[in-house]
């Protein structure tokens, strides 16, 4: 706070753009156990076993089985005492994920689903350009309704540039990029 705190007179405003152009990425993990079945018995004892069958129902519904790789530090993280794994799958293709997760099979758990959305730097360069615009559209109304008038851009803050390397729970609302921009009043 001490390193903005400035003499001259500010107005401080958020400027949004809405997020059009990216590229959705979904991930599930999926364990695969021989922990006691919370839906039946369980039917297979052992983990190879599990893990053919389930392969077999994954080709089934034309998925490709060479997408998953292993979570070893998942599973044994996770508690469980008897022989199993964690799979994790990823796809740009929504309704293959969800055909996946549809899997019902005894001592088979797919965990929630998680997106990450990449927008290209060509495009990010436009949003921060419309969420600018956007800010000083607010902050000359927000002037004029006070009397002022806007001067110089003080400062710009965003933190939305990096937000596509976080994976986050799957969500439909828009998605945007926001920056904080504070001007001067003349």
């Amino acid at each position: 706070m001490a390193q903005s705190t400035t003499d001259k007179r500010v107005i401080s405003v958020y400027g949004v753009a809405e997020k059009t152009t990216q590229t959705t990425i979904y991930r599930t993990d999926v364990t695969l156990t021989l922990e006691n079945s919370y839906y039946g018995d369980s039917p297979y004892n052992s983990l190879d076993e599990l893990l053919a069958k389930y392969y077999e129902k994954v080709a089934e519904l034309n998925i490709d089985k060479s997408k998953f790789t292993v979570d070893e530090l998942s599973y044994v993280s996770s508690g469980y005492r008897k022989d199993g794994t964690v799979l994790r799958f990823e796809t740009n293709n929504k309704a293959e994920i969800l055909k996946l997760t549809g899997i019902r099979m005894a001592q088979v758990m797919p965990a929630y689903i998680q997106i990450k959305t990449e927008t290209p730097d060509a495009d990010m360069k436009k949003l921060m350009a419309l969420a600018l615009e956007n800010a000083r559209e607010k902050a000359e109304m927000l002037a004029a309704i006070s009397g002022e008038e806007i001067g110089e851009i003080c400062s710009i803050v965003s933190s939305d540039y990096n937000a596509s390397t976080y994976w986050q729970s799957s969500n439909t609302d828009s998605e945007y990029v926001t920056l904080e921009v504070v001007f001067t009043l003349k």
